[in-house]
């Protein structure tokens, strides 16, 4: 009675799912009752021991899956490893024969069946049964609406879980739903991210209302060597399709990856260098298209090993042309072609892996200059196209200790050969930028008793190339090296973190001409300490809480020192000040986590204080209070970079809650805000959003809908007074006249989208593991503003998208 009493609670709260894991109290009785005859217990023999071996894996992406609860009727539970594998025994007694025979006799060698049921948050249970006789059998598990399970992002310093910051990982699932074509439109959805767009490849992640070189985007942990960073038509050089997750972590304490992480760090993991060996050859193809701009794009991945050699390698492609808009009029210069593809080989064995990866990003992309018959404001009368090409080759390796102090020495390395051409009307070369960089760390991981952290040494090289006609960057080098140390010490409940490193970068230019707006052109140095102070603590029942302190430093970067003349494809003229002092901040960070059957919340508030914060901001002419427009043409708003002392504050939440069995309710909220400390709005900030996403699963089948509330911004700096100019457009000589956008306020704007995810039986012609997925976008064809692009006055953000993806593994 006590086991039949037991086992209904565990019923009740956990459903069928869990009652068909663990059984009933009959058949516990059935399974050990020894058959007697005449009083007399007959003698046995041991019952037979069969082995099994499963591969588990994503059904969508193919990703082995780690951590997946394996449990037989009477046996188990066992877990699977980080290679997705589980080596399993059960006894004859609670198998039945092949076929449903009964139970061979032991040493009959005769082929068992187990019946197992798979489980693991985010993903469809499984229950069958497979065949018991030491053969490996390959499972696939359905990704389900939401994944409730917190994936860890992993740091150089500690592995996985060393994070106390806020932070999320884009899943395999959610990059198959999205297939961007930039990894800022891909991360969009984040909680505290927003992307700066000014056309769909020219777009960069923005993070707590911070952007430019003070968000760090990484590939594989090491710098990507393009100029992505240094203004707002240059893209990120990084195909998302191809890769396998990416991680976001917001705040300013990534010390490992650098002091300027004052907004936050972005990493988009391929595993370029393979660091696992595959138990047999793993691939993956998708295709995927969308009606916005009639684009197409395709993109594969394989895995393979010979012996303790792992080889990978990569491709994707994509085609899109200009893009549709609410009105139903395309925004020219907005089509797009790319292509990416890198391969890597490692020698990997249970105490590490070393090895090398190339790879090769082409794209050729647009950037708006006109709508509607209408030059935006500041643009290029017959619009700029940008061929862009980065080919990096890398190097990465890790040696694992079995005891003692030392846990493991990684060491990462990158060379990177930049190039990237804008032509302007004619086919003709504007502006040409080369650059060569290379960036590398080496980082020593150590443990003794409660202690666990890491010391390591960073080192960039940057040497930046700019030509052409009235181009407006100077060529520079650029050199930094960087020393760190992090611990984290572990007392149970609660965990304390320290980290300090020092910093020094030095940077000289290497044209030193003077113009009428740029003057004092010197060589610039800087050094710096700064540091982080955290402590974590689990306060029960699922809930924990942490909160940190860290101190941030951020040096000029070459544009904001040297700039001097036109950047048409950023609607400015850009003057830098060769005398800027260095950005120094202060952040406090607190976050509140809970994990548990039923959904995890994750809520946190931050404040930071930036002393000389700089912000490259519109040029008022002192005697007419108009914006000051170049000295040559009169025609372009001169942008030059200004210092003064911010305050940034926020508060992030998100928000998954399972209310009922199949259901799963995502909401994730974003409100920040930025200002001058002597009170006035920081130009260019992103406007408080609220995203709620509802999703509904059946038998693999998941349908959603998505709820995405972007509020009005209105916390504007004070427009110049001079009558002339308004945020209302005017048109003249067929050229937009408007003020500058960052005196303009945005309105709100509330955005529905929907989802459907299909899994295709593996009956059908292939037997391959095939998913389908269909995502909607503005479904009501909204026409909305993005706060952060200078010519969102003139013209409006993209109208209703329809996209479809296909992926297949075997």
């Amino acid at each position: 009675m006590r086991l039949r009493a037991l086992g209904h609670s565990w019923c009740i709260l956990f459903g069928a799912v869990w009652c068909a894991l663990a059984g009933t109290p009959a058949a516990l009785e059935a399974s050990t009752r020894v058959p007697k005859s005449h009083g007399t217990q007959l003698r046995q023999d041991p019952p037979p021991v069969q082995r099994f071996v499963l591969v588990i894996r994503d059904a969508r992406t193919g990703e082995p899956l780690p951590g997946v609860e394996v449990q037989a009727t009477s046996g188990g539970p066992w877990r699977s490893d980080s290679t997705g594998t589980v080596t399993g025994s059960v006894t004859g007694a609670v198998i039945g024969a092949a076929g449903g025979a009964p139970p061979s006799p032991a040493g009959a060698g005769a082929a068992a069946r187990v019946t197992l049921s798979l489980r693991r948050l985010g993903y469809a249970p499984w229950r069958g049964s497979v065949i018991a006789d030491g053969r490996t059998e390959r499972l696939a598990l359905i990704p389900v609406a939401a994944t409730l399970a917190k994936v860890d992002v992993r740091s150089r310093a500690f592995g996985s879980g060393g994070i106390m910051q806020a932070s999320s990982v884009v899943t395999a699932q959610q990059l198959a739903e999205r297939m961007a074509a930039s990894v800022a439109a891909t991360i969009d959805a984040e909680p505290g991210v927003t992307s700066r767009s000014n056309g769909p490849m020219a777009t960069q992640p923005v993070i707590r209302g911070l952007g430019g070189d003070r968000v760090l985007v990484l590939e594989d942990g090491l710098r990507t060597g393009d100029i992505a960073t240094t203004a707002p038509d240059h893209a990120v050089t990084i195909e998302p399709a191809t890769a396998r997750r990416i991680e976001v972590i917001r705040g300013p304490a990534g010390l490992i990856y650098g002091s300027n992480t004052l907004g936050g760090v972005v990493n988009v993991v391929r595993d370029d260098v393979p660091r696992v060996r595959p138990e047999q050859t793993q691939w993956q193809a998708s295709t995927f298209g969308e009606s916005v701009n009639r684009g197409l794009g395709a993109a594969a991945r394989v895995t393979t090993a010979t012996g303790p050699v792992v080889w990978q390698a990569d491709g994707s492609t994509r085609t899109a042309g200009n893009t549709r808009t609410p009105r139903g009029i395309t925004l020219p210069f907005t089509d797009v072609d790319g292509f990416d593809g890198g391969a890597g080989v490692a020698f990997v064995k249970p105490r590490g892996h070393a090895g090398v990866a190339v790879r090769d990003y082409r794209t050729f992309y647009g950037v708006p200059s006109s709508f509607n018959g209408v030059t935006l404001p500041g643009a290029h009368d017959g619009g700029v196209y940008v061929d862009v090409r980065r080919s990096v080759l890398r190097g990465d390796a890790e040696w694992r200790s079995t005891g003692g102090l030392v846990e493991a020495i990684a060491v990462s390395a990158n060379a990177v050969r930049f190039e990237q051409a804008e032509f302007e009307q004619g086919g003709f070369v504007g502006t040409e930028f080369g650059q060569l960089a290379a960036s590398g760390d080496a980082v020593m991981r150590l443990q003794r008793g409660r202690h666990r952290g890491a010391v390591g040494v960073f080192s960039q090289w940057r040497d930046l190339r700019a030509a052409g006609s009235f181009t407006g960057t100077r060529p520079a080098v650029q050199r930094t090296v960087a020393a760190f140390a992090v611990d984290e010490v572990d007392f149970g409940r609660v965990t304390l973190l320290a980290g300090l490193r020092v910093d020094q970068s030095r940077t000289q230019p290497l044209d030193s001409t003077e113009t009428l707006l740029l003057r004092d052109i010197r060589t610039r140095a800087f050094r710096a300490t700064t540091g982080a102070l955290g402590v974590r603590t689990t306060l029960g029942a699922g809930w924990s809480a942490s909160v940190q302190v860290a101190r941030a430093f951020r040096p000029p970067s070459i544009e904001e020192l040297y700039s001097a003349g036109p950047h048409l494809a950023s609607y400015a003229y850009e003057v830098g000040v060769p005398t800027l002092d260095a950005e120094r901040g202060l952040g406090v960070d607190g976050t509140v986590r809970w994990q548990g059957a039923r959904g995890r919340v994750e809520l946190a508030a931050y404040a930071m204080r930036i002393d000389d914060f700089i912000t490259f901001a519109p040029q008022i002419d002192s005697l007419t209070g108009a914006p000051l427009r170049d000295p040559r043409l009169r025609r372009y708003v001169v942008y030059r970079p200004v210092q003064q002392d911010a305050e940034l504050h926020g508060f992030e939440a998100q928000v998954v809650i399972v209310p009922r069995a199949g259901w799963t309710l995502d909401v994730a909220a974003d409100l920040p805000r930025g200002s001058q400390v002597r009170g006035a709005p920081l130009p260019a900030m992103p406007a408080a959003s609220l995203r709620a996403d509802l999703r509904r699963s059946i038998g693999g089948w998941t349908a959603g809908v998505i709820v995405d509330t972007r509020f009005s911004q209105t916390r504007v700096p004070i427009a110049p007074s001079d009558g002339q100019l308004s945020c209302s457009v005017q048109v003249r000589d067929g050229e937009a006249s408007v003020l500058p956008a960052e005196f303009c306020p945005t309105p709100g704007v509330v955005l529905v989208g929907a989802v459907l995810s299909v899994p295709v039986p593996r009956a059908w012609r292939t037997g391959w593991q095939t998913a389908l997925t269909l995502t909607a976008d503005n479904l009501f064809d909204t026409a909305w503003r993005d706060p952060l692009w200078r010519a969102k006055q003139v013209a409006p953000q993209p109208g209703r998208n329809v996209r479809i993806a296909i992926q297949v593994t075997p």
